[in-house]
């Protein structure tokens, strides 16, 4: 069965490239069990080799693998000019869905580019790519979301605005996001220990200063003349900012800007 279907998507794929030369097709396999036939298989992968096509084998279940195995570096030990095919065996990633994605598709950018290079295909010219450009807002207390951090001094990183943290949750049972909210620590309950209200000190909460603006220097590129925008990062900051190229100032010329 495993040749049958590694030679139709092979043919497929072959056929899909003659319609775009930039066609490429990855095939995944899931198995219960390992290929019966070794050598028919391998004579398969040596046959369609020249196929704009990768091939992902994921083993699933407690069966015995260990003939599968040879699809490691095979193209190094038989007439294959390059590698095709990978093995996952699904065990070894079952508690981690992010580290099972990372072993299927692992190999599978350099044998694409590959493919491409060795038929003297190379990357197409962008056409219709628009450019947009960041206008950085001041930030609004009601509508964004404060993801300031606090390093503490054990190395606890924690958020220092007023959302609560976050995981992120590898799991398979965690669906397609991932990400669950902590909620906040409850307050109910009774601990013996805690000292009583009556013993608790107020704690003084530092007021956070504004910070000072910052003056730094912007020069004016060639084909740029006053009045056009020039998107530059803050010294300081990094954050990108929009600035308007003054009047009278020409190509070459030094303003100054305050942010």
């Amino acid at each position: 069965v495993f040749t049958e279907v590694i030679s139709l998507a092979a043919s497929q794929a072959k056929s899909r490239q003659e319609a775009n030369p930039l066609s490429y097709t990855i095939l995944l396999l899931l198995t219960d069990g390992a290929v019966s036939d070794v050598e028919a298989t391998k004579q398969s992968l040596a046959s369609i080799s020249d196929a704009p096509l990768s091939i992902v084998i994921v083993g699933i279940g407690n069966a015995d693998f260990s003939a599968m195995q040879f699809l490691d570096d095979f193209e190094k030990r038989s007439s294959m000019n390059r590698d095709i095919v990978q093995f996952v065996q699904f065990n070894s990633h079952e508690y981690d869905k992010t580290s099972l994605t990372r072993a299927t598709l692992e190999e599978i950018p350099d044998q694409l580019v590959q493919f491409f290079y060795q038929r003297g295909i190379m990357p197409q010219p962008t056409g219709n790519v628009s450019t947009s450009r960041i206008a950085v807002d001041d930030y609004n207390e009601e509508a964004d979301i404060d993801l300031s951090m606090d390093y503490q001094d054990d190395g606890e990183i924690v958020l220092d605005g007023n959302q609560p943290g976050t995981y992120i949750d590898n799991s398979y049972e965690a669906g397609t996001g991932g990400v669950h909210v902590m909620p906040p620590p409850s307050t109910q309950g009774y601990n013996p220990h805690a000292p009583s209200a009556a013993m608790v000190a107020p704690v003084p909460v530092p007021v956070p200063q504004p910070p000072q603006p910052f003056t730094f220097q912007v020069q004016v590129p060639q084909g740029v003349s006053p009045g056009m925008q020039l998107q530059v990062a803050h010294p300081q900051t990094g954050q990108m900012l929009l600035v308007p190229v003054p009047q009278g100032v020409p190509p070459g010329g030094v303003f100054m800007v305050s942010a």
